[in-house]
C-alpha cells in the first residue's frame, strides 16, 4: 500500500485490514544440458538462463521465489524437487514438456497427482506449454505451469499465463496491451497466432511499433532489446506499413 492509502485508511478509522500474504512461485529449470551460470559451457550444454529471468520475473510480480535449481533428466531427481515445488502456491518448470524422449515433466507430474487441465496451444512461440493443479485434501492447490525450454518461448509464456494467474492473487491486474501504427511492413509465416518481440514509443503523433530482426525462440537478445510484444493473430497476409495492431507490453 502507498502512503496516501494509509492515511486514508487511518482518516475512516480503519485501524485495521485484512491482507493477503504474497505467493510464494517455485522455479525449477530441467535439462541434463544446463549447467550454472558461472561454469563456462562444454559440448552440447548451455548455461542457465531460463531460471535467473523466470526467477527476476515472478520477483517484479511481488510474490516470493522458491529457488528449486537444476534438476536432470531423470524421474527420482525430477519428482524429489517437484515435490518440494508442489508446497508453493505456484510451481513453473522450465523445459522437458515438449515431445522428446528426455521430455519427461508430464509423466513425473502426473505420478505425483497432477491433474493436467491442458498440454499445447495454438501459440508462437510457446506451443508446448503445459498446465496442471496439485490439490490437497484441505482444499489447498497449487497451480502447476510446464513451459518450453526455448528461452523466448518460456518468457512469453510467463507473460501471457502465469503472470496473470500470479496477478489474480496478489490484486494487481493492470492492463498490459496497447494499440499502436507498424512502422515498417510485415507478413506473418504459419498460421499460429505470435507475439514478435518489438519497440513500443509515443512519436509524438501517437503511437508506433518497430518490429525487431527476431530469429526464433532461442534468440533471447532480440528479446532483451524489447519493451513489447507485437501480436499477429495467425493469419498469413501483407500488414503494411501504418497499419494499427495489437501490442503487449513487457
Amino acid at each position: 500500500m502507498n502512503p496516501a492509502q494509509i492515511g486514508l485508511l487511518a482518516e475512516v478509522g480503519r485501524a485495521k485490514v485484512r491482507i493477503a500474504n504474497p505467493p510464494t512461485v517455485a522455479v525449477l529449470t530441467t535439462g541434463n544440458e544446463i549447467v550454472p551460470v558461472d561454469v563456462v559451457p562444454g559440448p552440447g550444454q548451455i548455461r542457465n538462463s531460463n531460471g535467473p529471468m523466470l526467477e527476476a520475473m515472478v520477483h517484479q510480480l511481488g510474490a516470493s521465489v522458491v529457488s528449486l535449481g537444476v534438476a536432470r533428466d531423470e524421474d527420482d531427481e525430477l519428482a524429489a524437487l517437484i515435490r518440494r515445488g508442489l508446497e508453493a502456491d505456484f510451481l513453473v518448470l522450465s523445459g522437458g514438456v515438449s515431445a522428446g524422449v528426455l521430455d519427461l515433466v508430464p509423466g513425473v507430474l502426473a505420478k505425483l497427482g497432477v491433474r493436467q487441465v491442458f498440454h499445447k496451444v495454438n501459440l508462437k512461440p510457446g506451443k508446448p506449454i503445459w498446465f496442471g493443479v496439485f490439490s490437497r485434501e484441505n482444499n489447498t492447490r497449487t497451480l502447476v505451469f510446464g513451459l518450453p525450454g526455448n528461452p523466448v518461448s518460456s518468457f512469453v509464456c510467463f507473460e501471457l499465463s502465469v503472470r496473470f494467474a500470479v496477478s489474480v492473487l496478489t490484486g494487481d491486474i493492470q492492463p498490459k496491451q496497447k494499440m499502436a501504427r507498424l512502422v515498417q511492413e510485415h507478413r506473418p509465416r504459419g498460421d499460429r497466432p505470435t507475439y514478435w518481440p518489438a519497440v513500443f514509443k509515443d512519436d509524438g503523433a501517437g503511437t508506433i511499433v518497430s518490429l525487431l530482426s527476431w530469429k526464433g525462440s532461442g534468440d533471447l537478445k532480440t528479446l532483451a532489446d524489447a519493451n513489447c510484444l507485437a501480436f499477429f493473430p495467425g493469419e498469413e497476409r501483407l500488414y503494411v506499413a501504418g497499419e494499427e495492431i495489437a501490442v503487449y507490453l513487457i
